[in-house]
């Protein structure tokens, strides 16, 4: 079955500012039952970035946490 990721505007702020691209969209699935089915779609002005949350480590209880690990997980 298909799942839709939502525009998120705390990710895309949170990136934008990070990277210093205006350009750069940010969308997130979250699973609340299986935190392993959950993603983000980062979408820059040349590519789009899929990155799972089993890709990225982050503190479960942290939204800060989990947009650093998606930062990490990209850019470092």
């Amino acid at each position: 079955m298909p799942k839709y990721a939502n525009a998120s505007a705390e990710a895309t702020e949170f990136l934008r500012q990070k990277t210093g691209s205006s350009q750069l969209e940010c969308y997130t699935y979250i699973d609340p039952n299986r935190a392993e089915d959950s993603f983000f779609i980062v979408k820059t002005s040349n590519k789009v970035i899929h990155v799972s949350f089993s890709e990225m480590s982050y503190e479960a209880t942290n939204y800060q946490s989990l947009l650093e690990g998606l930062y990490r997980a990209i850019y470092e």
